[in-house]
């Protein structure tokens, strides 16, 4: 249930953190197959959500073991959905967990469910698809040609694309590309490691093709270049297309900057500007505003009135919506 009740509030919440979001190739996504969708990782955690903010059947997400490490975060990592993958580098007492992620991955798709696994390994705020390792090959295989299989499941090369990783109000490109099928491996399955390196092959090209590759020594004048030029197909509202939701837009900026101006700094201190930026002050903002505008509405509520109230626990998100996009 927390499952789900997260996933109804990150449908609300997105599209105010994110100033537009636009997803390609939706529809030609294989109805009724289970689906592994093979994903870069530049944004940590914030990754599987915009995944999982439009596909409508649930997905579990492989994530790193260490964050399972302590009880009470595991159990609410649970909660969502994740799997916790651990390499054999953090310990040999974790190399038999690898059979259960595996499991725990198959059965999800058996469900019809959707599993996603991020394809490089590690997360890096970069544009550009890293090495990938052998991971999701071996997956793929297990589910293929392993116990109980499933010939049935597609793997999805999935692109996600940001316009930066520091915040809201900026622009991502969802990208689904052409599905792989057990059958598209010309190698045999005998030939176990040929087989990985041409299933490798295959899902770098087909990534690659959805992903944003720009230079990480460009200069930074080149590389807004490329993001303005990428991202000219991703438009978002203008403010000054209409006068009077710039107004609001910019009321409701001002309301919630006090807020957001708290938490931005909550998530700075937590992160030390790393990588899990995005996904701390998304998930504070994800839970923590909708209590504090609720208090807001119930202590107005004591003093004006229920309908007054009412009216403040409404206009507080909308006039951040408007805010977000104009």
């Amino acid at each position: 249930m927390f499952y789900y009740f997260s996933r109804f509030l990150v449908r609300l919440a997105l599209p105010i953190y994110l100033r537009k979001l636009c997803v390609a190739n939706f529809d030609q996504l294989p109805k009724g197959a289970p689906l592994l969708l093979a994903s870069n990782h530049p944004d940590s955690f914030f990754d599987a959500v915009v995944i999982g903010s439009v596909l409508e059947q649930p997905i579990h997400t492989l994530t790193r073991g260490d964050v399972f490490r302590k009880k009470a975060a595991a159990f609410w990592l649970r909660q969502i959905n994740l799997i916790p993958v651990f390499r054999g580098s953090e310990g040999r007492q974790y190399v038999k967990n690898h059979d259960v992620t595996a499991q725990e991955s198959h059965d999800a798709l058996k469900k019809g469910d959707a599993v996603v696994v991020f394809s490089e390994g590690i997360c890096v705020n970069e544009w550009r698809l890293r090495p990938l390792g052998k991971g999701t090959a071996r997956m793929a295989y297990k589910i293929w040609y392993g116990e109980d299989a499933l010939q049935s499941m597609k793997v999805i090369p999935t692109g996600l694309n940001y316009e930066n990783f520091r915040g809201p109000g900026k622009r991502v490109s969802l990208n689904f590309g052409e599905a792989i099928a057990a059958e598209d491996i010309q190698t045999s399955p005998q030939e176990y490691e040929k087989w990985l390196r041409e299933f490798n092959e295959i899902l770098d090209r087909k990534m690659n093709a959805e992903i944003l590759t720009i230079p990480a020594d460009a200069p930074k004048a080149e590389q807004q270049r490329q993001l303005n030029a990428f991202f000219d197909k991703c438009a978002a509202p203008k403010a000054k297309s209409s006068p009077l939701l710039g107004a609001i837009g910019w009321a409701g900026r001002m309301i919630h900057l006090p807020l957001y101006s708290f938490f931005e700094k909550k998530a700075a201190k937590l992160t030390a500007r790393s990588v899990f930026y995005d996904s701390v002050l998304f998930g504070m903002l994800l839970y923590l505003y909708p209590v504090i505008v609720g208090l807001l509405a119930i202590i107005v509520a004591a003093f004006a009135g229920w309908q007054v109230g009412l009216g403040l626990f409404v206009a507080l998100p909308l006039l951040a919506w408007v805010g977000s996009k104009y």
